[in-house]
């Protein structure tokens, strides 16, 4: 798979075709504090960009998905060293939960706002 496009339509392409895979970041190239750099879904990443630097799901990216390597390429920084590890083809590490504390305390918020 081939895609040259804007990050976010990137992640979400990946999202949609490989929806079992992991993305590593590659702190080298993303200048962004998103906190865990291992272990993030596309979803994941675009909300966590969404809130802390969404003028970052608008750089144009290349991703590139194969036997080979998988990964996304951020044009302006890098075209041959991924800016994002994908991890979609054979033996695929763990996924960690990185919305869940967010998703949590919006659930305690509205639980205690109900209770008002």
């Amino acid at each position: 798979m081939y895609l040259e496009d804007i990050l976010s339509v990137c992640l979400q392409g990946l999202s949609s075709r490989y929806p079992n895979h992991v993305i590593d970041i590659n702190k080298e190239i993303v200048d962004v504090t998103v906190g865990d750099l291992c272990g993030w879904k596309a979803d994941e990443l675009i909300d966590s960009l969404s809130e802390h630097a969404p003028a970052f799901l608008q750089k144009r990216v290349r991703m590139s998905i194969s036997s080979d390597e998988s990964g996304i390429y951020l044009l302006e920084v890098s075209e041959k060293t991924p800016a994002f590890w994908l991890h979609c083809l054979g033996k695929i590490p763990p996924c960690h939960e990185h919305t869940q504390p967010k998703k949590q305390a919006q659930a305690q918020k509205k639980a205690s706002l109900s209770y008002n």
